[in-house]
């Protein structure tokens, strides 16, 4: 685990000291990112033939995440901001105290290995900019008559992020049990973030993206952001089955 800390003024000073005195190295932030240097792994093959053969040696992708701590929170890679007195994050930021990598971190092959950059910013978290849609304009049919010329619609803003569109019917979040914030990236460039309980399926997530986006296609795949990405083909699977807490999950046609 790297560090990488500007100052000693706010309140992850704590976070910082205890990961350093647990075996956490601070460097300077160019040099956060490892070297692609790991063990390689090697053995022999045996073909049909009986012949003996080497196998080529395999060296498993090394995984990076990037947590940045601001003056209102922290966000990790790319995700949405997170608070620190969230206490959906004490487990998360206990293994940050321990220079250990968090749990909802480690990689999913359970080989790779995964390096955890920490990097403080003395200032608030930037909200994402709004992103702007051109009205639609076309020709229209009603049944019995001719072809009319369709209104140009108002098209709001794509959603920003921390914000989402009313829950599918049916799904309703009971706050008095575990829940989690997952940010969805869907395939038209949208960004919003969703709350979700942790019993609820990836298939309860594909009827929140279909009825946010009524007149989209519905087939597309889901996948959690990651090194390597991780493909959410079980509709069935929870939440918390499937690793998602606090994660990115995005929409690909």
């Amino acid at each position: 685990m790297l560090v990488q800390d500007p100052s000693k003024n706010n309140e992850v000073d704590g976070i910082f000291n205890q990961a350093r005195q647990l075996g956490a190295v601070e460097r300077p932030i160019e040099q956060l990112n490892p070297s692609s240097s790991s063990t390689s792994f090697t053995g022999t093959g045996r073909l049909l033939s009986g012949e003996t053969v080497s196998s080529v040696p395999q060296q498993p992708q090394t995984v990076i995440h990037n947590i940045v701590f601001w003056t209102n929170g922290f966000t990790v890679n790319d995700g949405p901001l997170r608070r620190l007195d969230d206490p959906e994050n004490a487990h998360f930021l206990e293994s940050i105290r321990k220079s250990e990598c968090p749990k909802e971190l480690e990689s999913a092959d359970k080989r790779s290995p995964v390096h955890v950059n920490l990097i403080k910013r003395n200032e608030k978290y930037p909200e994402p900019k709004k992103k702007h849609q051109a009205a639609f304009q076309g020709v229209g049919r009603t049944l019995g008559s001719g072809s009319t010329s369709a209104t140009p619609e108002e098209t709001s803003s794509t959603s920003p992020l921390n914000t989402a569109p009313n829950p599918s019917p049916g799904l309703v979040v009971d706050e008095s049990l575990p829940s989690t914030s997952i940010q969805l990236r869907l395939a038209d460039g949208t960004r919003m973030v969703a709350r979700f309980n942790l019993h609820n399926t990836v298939g309860d997530i594909r009827s929140f993206i279909d009825a946010s986006r009524p007149e989209s296609a519905t087939i597309y795949q889901l996948q959690m952001m990651g090194f390597p990405p991780k493909l959410l083909v079980d509709p069935t699977q929870t939440i918390e089955q499937a690793g998602l807490a606090n994660s990115v999950v995005i929409q690909k046609f």
